[in-house]
């Protein structure tokens, strides 16, 4: 009798360490895909895809080089960066699905889809500019892992609210650059392939042109580069024409000429890895040269 009363007491016991351990597991599971802390979704796009939770997030003022079939712009304001994951890859979605959620999405808000998924192969990028309460917002999904089993284990959204009086870098910023590097980096936006001065660099142009005019003793060199895309020799003459093309507007704008010059080095001189779409973007650049 006292060894069955045993026996049913450790039955007992079992039982309970059971289901405490099962609540412990769920809860464990459970905080394991809870969203990190202080991230929430951004606020157009309140509903995510299933079974994916936030595993990080970044908010703050910042640019971002955006790029798409046709064009590129570089946009600054407060960039929002939200990375989501699933647990496992059979829990996710095909990139078609995720990016057409989004594609979705923009549109019903009277978006512009400048790299529309739908019209791509794979269908895992999209590229969007939209107006929210009168400000522009830019948009960007993609992800920087492989695809597992059809399916995204994570993906990257960046939204930027547009801060238009962030969008060009002041003379008086790029002097303090010139003083303290030598050099300062200013992302022009061309069209692919060109080298034409586009209306929306023109504040920047004005504020080089300023910045020289309240430095009358200051030389510049205009240097032009680009990424590793497309053929080297063809990428130095872009690079070359897009510098000259900078230094001839600053000449129209009344610089002399004799305080200028200009070189193109294609893309021998990185500043970012050009395996990625964020390094690549960094390097198509023009910069400024203090000259002595």
């Amino acid at each position: 009798m006292p060894f069955r009363n045993a026996s049913c007491l450790s039955r007992s016991l079992l039982v309970r360490m059971l289901v405490a351990l099962t609540g412990l597991i769920t809860m464990t599971l459970a905080h394991a895909q809870s969203d990190a802390k202080d991230c929430s979704d951004p606020a157009m796009f309140p509903t995510r895809i299933p079974n994916y939770v936030i595993a990080s997030c970044k908010r703050g003022n910042d640019t971002e080089q955006l790029r798409w079939p046709g064009g590129q712009q570089q946009v600054m304001g407060l960039r929002s960066e939200v990375v989501y994951r699933v647990p496992a890859p059979a829990q996710g979605a095909t990139p078609k699905y995720v990016a057409a959620n989004y594609a979705n999405a923009i549109t019903k808000i009277g978006g512009v889809l400048l790299e529309d998924p739908a019209k791509t192969t794979l269908g895992d990028r999209l590229t969007a500019r939209v107006n929210v309460d009168g400000k522009e917002v830019w948009v960007r999904l993609f992800s920087e892992q492989a695809v597992v089993g059809g399916n995204w284990v994570s993906y990257k959204l960046i939204t930027v609210q547009v801060d238009s009086g962030a969008q060009v870098v002041s003379a008086r910023k790029m002097l303090e650059a010139l003083d303290k590097d030598g050099f300062i980096t200013l992302y022009i936006n061309f069209d692919t392939a060109k080298w034409d001065i586009k209306p929306d660099a023109q504040p920047t142009i004005k504020e080089i042109t300023e910045l020289l005019r309240s430095q009358p003793r200051l030389r510049l060199s205009v240097e032009g580069h680009t990424d590793n895309a497309g053929a080297a020799a063809a990428n130095k003459t872009l690079s070359e024409n897009r510098a000259r093309a900078v230094m001839e507007a600053l000449v129209k704008s009344g610089i002399e000429a004799s305080r200028l010059k200009s070189a193109g080095y294609g893309q021998e001189r990185p500043v970012a890895d050009n395996r990625t779409e964020e390094g690549r973007a960094k390097n198509r650049r023009v910069e400024l040269v203090k000259l002595p």
